[in-house]
């Protein structure tokens, strides 16, 4: 009885075995290394990976470090896929992953990295699959995830509380001809000068870019200098030995040289984020700005978001800096356009230790008029003293752009909007500016967004009776019409439809 007990108990062990090696199949390479977990706490680590085919839910951290490169899913070189993490902690963590992309055992860091994200509760992003990796082969996937104020994860180090967890992916061959996919960087230049990069799938060999301007570029990720303001459509076209395809964004990138300021003389950046610190909306007149926080660390939106103010007269500025802490934020304004930012005429608000402050801001006498100054937004954790180029600790800097104008300009000869008609309006594809006094000279003609963005801007120096402007680009929506004259401005209000 005894020895038929033993050989069931012997065939358990030896099918089990075969049903592990069944389902598991070919096991990836050795790993070099195994991170362990140094003293679990509070949820920490991994509950569920989620990448392609593979969708596997584990406990936490408290299992330490985990090998489930039995798990596995293949994928098509030069595709992207979606890696999402979930956890129960009870905090946000800083999240990582590798893909052992040459089979040696070896988790590069820097070389086979795919994914990074900090401070989050759970987290998604995009792996692309890139060309060269050793195809049909399962390779070591590695996903790490710590508390946040540990140290970042690193493909071998020990994590604090979190876990390791190992997966495999086969790369195969892709068959197919490239999509083409592409982003721009900034979409919106006053410099004129903007960079693309390919996001092509399925890896494409060729490429061929159409800027919108009469220039080309065959380069796989170009940088291109636009030379005349205006609203342009860009294509791309990716070529493979499996064929070729073409796709294009139309409107894509808007050039407004007007807008362009003079360089920051400094950028501060985030040292650490942490814990909801930074910027979340800017008010300020006209400019009405939502952004995460300061995760993102220094922003520069003095191209996008601009606002005419004047000499004077007081303007209300709010600032988000959300519920979670209160923080010393700070806001300066460059009056003197000197790229220098000062505490004693340009600091036009501070309020430390305040959630979501705000105020009245009186724009002084003698700031530089009609060209954009920098506005400088900074929020930080209380008690850091920020100055203007101060790097923050927690927090961030966000940049805006301010047009001072003349009130003496403004009102002399008392030039009021019925010395213009604007028709029709709403308009669709043009609009007419009449001018009705008898000897206004229209210099300038400005389009704004309502938060401050120039969409449009003509210089014409005429006195004729009628003026037409093509607004058929436009997007539908609000817009303000500014009409500058040698004897003063005039805002009108227009509807695109």
């Amino acid at each position: 009885m005894n020895k038929t007990f033993k050989l069931i108990v012997l065939l358990s062990f030896l099918l089990l075995g075969m049903k592990n090696n069944f389902a598991c199949g070919s096991a990836p390479l050795a790993t070099s290394c195994i991170p362990n977990t140094l003293s679990y706490c509070c949820g920490f680590g991994i509950l569920n990976v989620t990448f392609n085919t593979i969708n596997n839910t584990t406990n936490d951290g408290i299992d330490g470090y985990t090998d489930s490169s039995c798990v596995q899913t293949t994928v098509f070189e030069g595709q992207n896929y979606t890696l999402s993490i979930q956890s129960t902690a009870s905090s946000t963590q800083n999240y990582a992953a590798w893909i052992d992309f040459n089979n040696d055992g070896i988790l590069n860091d820097v070389s086979e990295r795919v994914f990074t994200s900090s401070s989050q509760f759970n987290t998604s992003g995009v792996v692309n699959i890139p060309i060269g990796a050793v195809l049909n082969t399962p390779l070591r996937m590695r996903v790490s995830a710590d508390y946040d104020l540990s140290a970042p994860p690193t493909s071998c180090g020990d994590l604090d509380y979190g876990q390791a967890e190992d997966y495999a992916v086969i790369m195969n061959a892709n068959p197919n001809p490239p999509t083409p996919v592409f982003i721009a960087s900034p979409t919106t230049t006053c410099n004129g000068v903007v960079c693309f990069t390919d996001q092509s799938l399925n890896v494409p060999t060729g490429w061929l870019w159409n800027f919108g301007d009469g220039n080309t570029s065959f380069l796989q990720s170009p940088c291109h200098t636009y030379t005349v303001d205006g609203v342009y459509t860009v294509s791309l076209t990716v070529t493979n030995g499996n064929g070729g395809n073409i796709d294009s964004i139309v409107n894509y990138i808007t050039v407004n040289t007007a807008n362009q300021m003079i360089t920051a003389s400094c950028t501060p950046a985030t040292s650490a984020y942490c814990c909801g610190y930074g910027i979340y909306q800017v008010d300020f007149n006209t400019i009405s700005n939502s952004t995460v926080d300061g995760v993102e660390g220094y922003k520069d939106f003095s191209c996008t978001n601009t606002t005419t103010v004047i000499e004077a007269n007081n303007y209300f500025l709010s600032i988000n800096t959300g519920a979670s802490n209160p923080q010393d934020t700070r806001v300066w304004i460059d009056f003197n356009n000197d790229g220098i930012f000062n505490n004693t005429n340009e600091l036009v608000m501070d309020k430390p230790n305040s959630y979501n402050p705000s105020q009245n801001v009186l724009i002084p006498l003698g700031a530089v008029y009609s060209v954009p100054l920098r506005m400088r937004v900074s929020s930080d954790v209380v008690g850091v003293n920020q100055s203007s180029c101060d790097a923050n600790d927690f927090g961030q800097t966000e940049d805006y752009g301010v047009i001072v104008q003349d009130p003496n300009a403004i009102d002399e000869f008392n030039l009021t909007a019925n010395n213009f008609v604007v028709y029709p309006n709403p308009a669709r594809d043009y609009i007419n500016i009449e001018n009705l006094t008898d000897n206004a000279v229209i210099e300038t003609i400005t389009v704004y967004s309502f938060v401050g963005k120039v969409i449009f801007k003509s210089y014409q120096n005429t006195n004729k009776k009628v003026t037409t402007i093509n607004v058929s680009n436009f997007a539908k929506g609000f817009y303000l019409l500014s009409i500058e004259t040698d004897m003063g401005i005039v805002i009108k209000k227009i509807s695109i439809y």
